[in-house]
């Protein structure tokens, strides 16, 4: 598996630490305090690299009680990369109408139809799954926009067909790497002038006998934090391992640091969203 860029990242917090010997601060310690550091650069950060949209449509299986009872709602699997939500709304293509679930509430008010509420869309996060009021027909699609997490540091693309653009050249490929040794075969087979990849020799066989057998990698995915912001994930391991070193001078220092680089850059979304827009604030006098 090759990673030249999260190898380089590694390879710069050792440097940085000015602990050059590998017995004082293993590879696995400087990886560890890596990863510590993307996971709270996710848990505080807020800004659009990190944002997702993703559409879900509504089946049978996800509504909850009788329909249109008091007690009925909709709940369906949350994101597995999220963070943080932003909104959620319905989307209807034919007539271009949205319901904006605007207020988010506690799991006693959700559950309770007499409960007092400002709106009449609801919802709410309870473990893996998100709950909403009122209960969506089926085939409904919903919008989720919300903050993520970002694939690991080292995360590389899976050697699987559909990560082969046929119409691209080997040298070409922006998702594999061809190797000689130490890879994945992919098969490959023509049929009709139709060229596809298949990841099982009998595949392969099947669309056609005559198959070619050539072996890849997988290339590093792309991670904004270590390919445009890396400085930040080294003040974040770097005061990691001055935890790891009980080295208190340098663990406050980077940790410093580190925070200050995710406040300068919360703060510069603010003002970027701030430009021409118009400053509203809602007051609930109940």
């Amino acid at each position: 598996m090759a990673t030249p860029k999260y190898d380089a990242l590694v390879a710069k917090v050792r440097d940085w630490s000015n602990k050059p010997e590998v017995n004082t601060i293993p590879d696995n310690v400087i990886q560890d305090c890596l990863r510590y550091s993307a996971d709270e650069a996710y848990r505080l950060l807020r800004i659009p690299p990190l944002e997702e949209i993703v559409t879900y449509t509504i089946t049978a299986t996800d509504n909850q009680g009788e329909e249109n009872s008091a007690l009925s709602y909709t709940s369906f699997p949350i994101p597995e990369d999220l963070t943080q939500f932003i909104y959620i709304r319905t989307l209807d293509s034919s007539t271009n109408q949205t319901k904006l679930f605007n207020e988010i509430t506690d799991k006693r008010t959700f559950f309770d139809p007499y409960a007092e509420t400002y709106s009449s869309y609801r919802w709410m996060w309870q473990e893996d799954k998100i709950n909403i009021r009122p209960q969506l027909g089926i085939g409904e699609v919903v919008e989720i926009h919300y903050y993520k997490r970002l694939p690991s540091l080292n995360a590389v693309f899976s050697v699987v067909p559909l990560n082969y653009l046929i119409p691209l050249s080997d040298e070409l490929q922006p998702y594999l790497e061809l190797v000689v040794s130490g890879g994945t075969n992919l098969y490959f087979s023509t049929a009709n002038n139709v060229t596809k990849a298949f990841s099982t020799l009998a595949e392969a066989t099947a669309y056609n006998v005559t198959v070619t057998t050539k072996m890849y990698i997988g290339k590093e995915v792309s991670n904004w934090l270590r390919d445009q912001n890396e400085r930040l994930v080294i003040w974040g391991a770097l005061y990691n391992l001055g935890a790891y070193l009980f080295d208190d001078t340098m663990e406050k220092r980077y940790q410093l640091k580190f925070m200050e680089s995710i406040e300068s850059l919360n703060r510069e979304e603010k003002w970027r969203r701030s430009l021409g827009g118009n400053v509203q604030t809602n007051v609930n006098t109940n």
